[in-house]
């Protein structure tokens, strides 16, 4: 049987106590583990040897008999050891590496995340060291912005400059480096860096509501998720519409004649097209009518309304002509009464 020693496989001392072996431990998987060198025979291989190694140097019973036995440890100890009948552990390295084909919550091996925990892997976040931290989210963040009426019935894009925090690229998240404090993040392991997002405002938003981004907000901690971006929606004043909600409403100025015989007014709908509005008899001043759907869009369902608001227009400039008309029309209305 070929000889390990194991502890020359951690690089320790046989001296080394069982926090320098599993220090030495650490460093090494993380160095070596498949996922951080995918398709490498040769680390996969030297990844097996470390654990092997951590199995044996890791466990006290386990090492006393290694360092009794050698190579014969396991062989040498199973008539008798471990005193008093009790059986020897063994560590099947097939059933450690099955765990390793699962994929855990970041893309990785199960085992992957087991082990690294809260250390966060070589990705965003690094290697921290230390025990197990809490994954935690990241903030979300919240920006306004002001369209028109215009554009919030036809949609349109907004482009925003974020500062975005992340992983520090000078030191990959730790806060430190080999001379000490990273100088970019000062031991944060965070940087804030500006990026231009360019957010797409659906058609039919109405004042005062949010349009939500996902994964653009502040990084998470411990692997945990992005937060997100709210865009508060805020409508520009408009010279002529007004919206309540998805309805529209307007106010129109009719001619005189028009609202006491009737007819038809047409005039610019808020997309630039030509709407028409029928008017009955006799209509008043704050007479109000209802055009269906002509609002703001609500999606797949019916657009909101426009609410339309007659001004009866007094003719001015009238000639001497028009002027004894309306005094006929006055005798007409009320007989009896004085033209003067």
């Amino acid at each position: 049987m070929e000889f390990k020693d194991y502890y020359q496989v951690l690089g320790v001392p046989r001296s080394a106590s069982a926090r320098e072996i599993k220090s030495a431990y650490r460093k090494l998987a993380r160095k070596f583990h498949p996922d951080v060198n995918p398709g490498d025979s040769e680390a996969e291989k030297r990844f097996r040897e470390i654990n092997e190694a951590h199995e044996v140097l890791g466990d006290e019973e386990n090492r006393k008999k290694y360092d009794q036995l050698g190579a014969r440890w396991k062989q040498g100890a199973a008539p008798g050891w471990p005193p008093g009948g009790g059986q020897p552990v063994e560590f099947d390295l097939g059933d450690f590496f099955a765990q390793m084909e699962g994929s855990g919550p970041t893309g990785r091996s199960s085992f992957f995340d087991m082990f690294f925990g809260g250390m966060g892997g070589p990705g965003p976040g690094g290697f921290h060291g230390g025990g197990r931290s809490a994954s935690r989210p990241g903030s979300d963040v919240e920006a306004t912005v002001e369209i028109s009426l215009e554009e919030a019935l036809q949609g349109t894009t907004r482009q925003l400059t974020l500062q975005k925090t992340g992983s520090c690229p000078t030191c990959s998240g730790r806060g430190r480096m080999d001379s000490g404090m990273c100088p970019t993040c000062h031991g944060a392991g965070q940087t804030s860096v500006p990026r231009v997002l360019e957010v797409r405002i659906p058609a039919g938003v109405t004042d005062g509501s949010k349009v939500r981004v996902r994964g653009e907000g502040g990084a998470g901690s411990g692997g945990g998720p992005s937060g997100d971006v709210y865009l508060l929606v805020r409508l520009r004043r408009h010279p002529v519409y007004e919206a309540k909600g998805r309805d529209l409403h307007r106010e129109l100025r009719v001619p005189l004649f028009r609202a006491v015989l009737g007819g038809e007014c047409s005039f610019q709908g808020l997309g630039g097209k030509t709407l028409t509005l029928k008017i009955p008899p006799e209509s008043q001043t704050g007479s109000q009518f209802r055009l269906s759907g002509q609002g703001l869009p609500r999606g797949r369902d019916q657009a909101g309304d426009l609410y339309v608001r007659i001004q009866v227009e007094i003719p001015t400039g009238l000639t001497e002509q028009e002027r004894e008309l309306f005094r006929q029309l006055d005798a007409l209305r009320r007989p009896g009464q004085d033209r003067s």
